[in-house]
């Protein structure tokens, strides 16, 4: 280890932060010298190294669609960033910090693309990624040691701490740093203080819950009709929280906002479920796609429980919400409102949009893989 570089690490443990971790494909001895530099234990609470395909899925809550991309990188960083305020929850959420990176190195076998590491450091006030493309020359225990160095560079300046470390690198890396600022909206979701980012004193009057990555022009239609069939403005709203996946970033929620925000108005909430939806947001109805219904008025996501099932659907009908159902093209077959079977008391509460109004058969994932 060099002396600026144990010199660096002293500062970052004397420094108020902590720090959980997660690096998979290249640059994991930055966990041990981070560990071997006098005071770690005030900094570091937990370092992994989820290596196995089947251990970045279990800790990212499903299959990255990239194991090596900034996209990655950020995602093990919220969910580092999740594990510090559950494993300490005496710091000050603004001194708390995860760190996720993922790196392709030179290996002994066959790879598609460049050699490249991506780190990522989420806070309560922004994200931060990293990435450094490699040029050739290297050995891979030289390519480690800078991996290791860019993480811990990155890990200083989210500390606050002046870094420049990459110093060896070579003129021909292609090198790339940005940081996205949480609005203090934003920010309250993190944390836990707030559940919705609505304004109280202008609620939505119609919510088109959804992920819109990408916005395409289905959506939009069913905007259009829904504000037509329900007589009133339509709101979309994103849960930046969702069942045992890591919350979105702060890139990806400005990366949301400007698309989506800059044609509709748009709500970001920690309400991953219909039935917090309509806690939050009593009496109004939801514009939904039959697949969505469908998975309403499945045990299968009440723990597999009927009665709880049941039960959920109950209460979002005492609620008063309602639900505009669109149809989908699953297999080759149109469906429809009409062509599901659905508890009563939920059937009770939809209001189907017939083919003849709509019909779109390309979806969000498809324009994605496209």
């Amino acid at each position: 280890m060099t002396e600026s570089l144990q010199s660096i690490i002293a500062e970052i443990h004397q420094a108020p932060h902590r720090l959980a971790l997660a690096i998979t494909g290249g640059g994991s001895a930055a966990i041990s010298r981070l560990l071997g530099v006098p005071g770690a234990s005030r900094t570091v609470l937990e370092a992994i190294v989820p290596y196995h395909p089947q251990s970045l899925a279990e800790y990212l809550g499903g299959d990255p669609d990239q194991a090596c991309s900034a996209k990655t990188a950020r995602a093990m960083a919220m969910a580092a960033f999740q594990r510090a305020r559950r494993l300490d929850k005496e710091t000050d959420q603004r001194f708390l910090l995860g760190l996720g990176a993922t790196a392709a190195l030179s290996t002994d076998r066959d790879r598609r693309g460049e050699n490249r590491v991506f780190v990522s450091v989420q806070s309560l006030a922004s994200t931060r990624e990293a990435s450094l493309v490699l040029a050739g020359g290297r050995t891979r225990a030289e390519e480690e040691a800078l991996a290791a160095t860019l993480i811990v560079d990155l890990l200083a300046e989210a500390c606050g701490l002046p870094a420049d470390l990459l110093l060896s690198q070579n003129s021909q890396d292609e090198f790339h740093e940005h940081v996205t600022a949480g609005k203090p909206e934003w920010q309250a979701l993190l944390a836990g203080q707030i559940l919705s980012t609505a304004v109280a004193t202008q609620p939505p009057q119609a919510l088109f819950p959804g992920a819109f990555n990408p916005l395409h022009d289905g959506h939009r239609t069913m905007i259009r009709l829904a504000r037509d069939l329900l007589d009133c403005p339509v709101s979309l709203e994103i849960s930046a929280f969702n069942v045992d996946k890591p919350p979105l970033d702060y890139f990806d929620m400005a990366h949301r906002e400007a698309v989506v925000g800059g044609e509709y108005p748009l709500v970001f909430t920690h309400a991953p479920t219909f039935v917090e939806k309509s806690a939050l947001f009593p009496g109004i109805p939801f514009v939904v796609g039959v697949d969505t219904i469908k998975r309403i008025a499945q045990p299968r996501y009440y723990e597999d429980s009927e009665l709880k099932c049941l039960r959920a659907i109950e209460t979002i009908a005492e609620r008063g919400n309602s639900f505009l159902v669109f149809g989908r093209r699953n297999d080759e077959v149109f469906e429809t409102l009409d062509d599901l079977e659905l508890p009563a008391p939920l059937r009770a509460i939809c209001q189907g949009v017939e083919e003849a109004m709509f019909r779109h058969d390309i979806s969000s994932s498809e324009l994605r893989g496209s």
